[in-house]
């Protein structure tokens, strides 16, 4: 379709990521999406001749013009840039260019207490679990940027598992990362297994705590696991979990879907195995045959025999739009989210955001772009390498009002455009 009709140019049918010696943040052709580059013209804002920033009375004097290989956006800045790429979009065709990210409700553990976090509440310096050679492991987390509202499609795995995030996050595939927006149902994914991290702070009577959970979850009068559970040593979480499972394999837990799958997290601290199915208003969490040996004594279970297994994708589907968040992992640049192994963008792992911008049927032009700096330290924006990712939704037919009907006063932009009322 892009040659078809001259969408992108130049454009790229491959993944650039290398200049000869030269490693480069990649550029060019995703499956279903593309990774732009951005020119070397910049303008960088400045607040020594304005006060305020009036989107109808736009002041070009809030901006120092820079041309070069490599833009410096001062601390809590921003700059603007544009694409490398001229875009000619379809008539039938709409393309959001997004960042990496995911829903602020999705859960992260924080290795050094235990607690199950939610990402959005990753407030302060921390450790969370990765995946690196030879299984899980801490790793630093360097920071949490925030990227406001975005498009979001909700993921679910045939065991259960489930994750909401933009098209273009990335999670592990047997062949590499593969963005959302290119899995397909049956496609396999990269979940956790073993997770062995653990608090320090001992549960009082935890096979009695279990006990009383699996009753109230019954009776249907609870939907979370006390927090001290999360900082729990491995004994006693095993006992616990033991209790809370019961003594019947085949009936497992059945409970609201909020504790079942916190009660799966922790079954994956232990190396348990196992599956969730949706049940009426809740779930129902069964272990697996080789995780049985956890109900006899609650703690001499053997560790599953990998990190990761190999889970399938059951469904894909759009779930409107949500604030959504990425945590900066350095080195490793994964993270363990909702016992899904994902990966983080090059650019969001620093800090700097880029602005959701959709690019309507029949727009053409060159694509302005924002980068917020939310460090407290200046950042590099490389031109002539990939800077984020388009992705693009075919209809079944035109648009009855394209934007070159309308004549949109974006139409045809040329270089670095400031806002127009």
């Amino acid at each position: 379709m892009a040659q078809d009709h001259g969408m992108i140019e130049p454009f790229e049918p491959g993944q650039v990521k290398s200049r000869g010696d030269e490693r480069l943040v990649s550029f060019g052709t995703s499956s279903y999406g593309y990774d732009i580059r951005c020119s070397n013209e910049f303008k960088i804002f400045t607040n020594i001749n304005s006060v305020i920033v009036d989107p109808k009375n736009f002041d070009a004097n809030s901006f120092v013009d820079f041309h070069g290989d490599v833009c410096i956006i001062p601390p809590n800045s921003f700059a603007l840039a544009r694409t490398v790429e001229y875009f000619r979009i379809p008539r039938n065709v709409l393309t959001i260019c997004l960042g990496k990210c995911v829903t602020g409700d999705t859960r992260v553990l924080d290795v050094d207490t235990g607690e199950y976090l939610r990402i959005r509440d990753w407030d302060r310096a921390r450790r969370t679990a990765a995946l690196a050679a030879g299984g899980m492991r801490q790793a630093r987390v360097a920071a949490l940027a925030s990227h406001g509202v975005k498009p979001v499609w909700r993921l679910v795995t045939e065991s259960g598992l489930s994750l909401t995030a933009t098209a273009n996050h990335p999670l592990l595939t047997p062949t590499g990362w593969v963005p959302l927006s290119d899995l397909a149902v049956g496609d396999r994914l990269a979940a956790a297994v073993s997770a062995p991290f653990f608090g320090t702070k001992p549960l009082i009577a935890p096979e009695r705590l279990g006990r009383l959970v699996r009753a109230q979850a019954r009776a249907g009068t609870l939907d979370v696991l006390p927090d001290a559970v999360f900082r729990a040593p491995r004994a006693d979480i095993a006992r616990f979990v033991a209790a809370v499972m019961g003594d019947c394999a085949s009936e497992g837990l059945c409970a609201a879907r909020s504790l079942v799958d916190e009660v799966r997290h922790l079954a994956t601290r232990l190396g348990m195995s196992c599956r969730t199915v949706e049940e009426g208003l809740g779930a129902r969490l069964l272990a697996r045959d080789s995780a049985l040996a956890y109900r006899g004594n609650g703690t001499d279970g053997a560790y599953a025999c990998g990190a990761t297994e190999w889970d399938r994708v059951a469904s894909l589907q759009a779930a409107g739009q949500e604030p959504v968040y990425d945590i900066e992992v350095p080195g490793l640049h994964n993270f363990l989210a909702n016992g899904l192994i994902v990966h983080n963008s090059t650019y969001a792992r620093c800090g700097i955001i880029v602005n959701v911008t959709p690019f309507e049927p029949e727009w053409e032009g060159h694509v302005t772009l924002e980068f917020s700096n939310t460090s407290p330290l200046p950042a590099k924006i490389y031109a002539n390498e990939g800077v984020a990712q388009v992705i693009f939704f075919e209809a079944d037919e035109p648009c009855e009002t394209s934007y070159k009907d309308r004549g949109g006063k974006y139409q045809g932009q040329k270089g670095v455009t400031l806002p127009k009322t």
